[in-house]
């Protein structure tokens, strides 16, 4: 009874805070839906900006409001390819280890915290046995709640290593592409078009 009174204190505290401040967070929200006020933002950061897209990046595993792909595009168009495709790799394959080890370690209700049951339950049946290949193309394709599937892995039985390497590949495939998008926007280079074709057959072959 004690920890239901306090956990009733704190949602009400919470709801309260997002009642004072709902401006503010309007804005935030407003201002991540806007890749242009984004790469101006990130841009007048200077040396700091590919740290605060790390971390944004990170976060947003966990923040489903953080919007990843048009951060991750942004990235390639404000650093260039090469660039882009480094931070937004390291970002995202440690903010979906990190997932995924927290969600093997503390369990469901851990994972539940930060993604809907009903995914995770659906999730769950259809990955049920899968390997290395499944989890890569889950964390490339559209299809898949692509963030979700980190917490999925970490309930199911595919070991550490294994998921680190369809992380790698699987979100690689995935910034390479966004990447190119941003840096040459609709005139992708041949060369581009083969990688990435081949990447996506990697990342279904794994």
């Amino acid at each position: 009874m004690k920890n239901k009174s306090f956990a009733l204190i704190g949602l009400v505290g919470m709801l309260l805070a997002v009642w004072v401040f709902r401006q503010p967070i309007g804005t935030g929200l407003a201002w991540f839906s806007d890749r242009a006020a984004v790469a101006a933002s990130v841009q007048h950061l200077g040396f700091w900006g590919p740290g605060i897209i790390f971390v944004l990046l990170v976060l947003q595993v966990f923040l489903a409001f953080i919007p990843g792909q048009a951060l991750m595009v942004t990235c390639g168009f404000l650093y260039g390819f090469w660039g882009g495709l480094l931070i937004t790799w390291v970002s995202l394959v440690a903010g979906g280890h990190v997932a995924f080890l927290l969600a093997r370690r503390c369990g469901r209700s851990f994972a539940e915290r930060w993604i809907s049951p009903s995914i995770l339950a659906r999730w769950d049946k259809a990955s049920e046995g899968q390997g290395v290949g499944f989890f890569a193309m889950s964390l490339v394709l559209p299809v898949f709640p692509n963030d979700a599937m980190c917490y999925v892995a970490g309930l199911g039985k595919i070991s550490p290593r294994r998921f680190l390497y369809a992380n790698m590949l699987g979100r690689g495939t995935a910034c390479f592409l966004a990447s190119l998008v941003g840096a040459y926007g609709s005139r992708i280079p041949l060369w581009g078009w083969v990688v990435g074709v081949g990447l996506i057959l990697a990342a279904c072959a794994g």
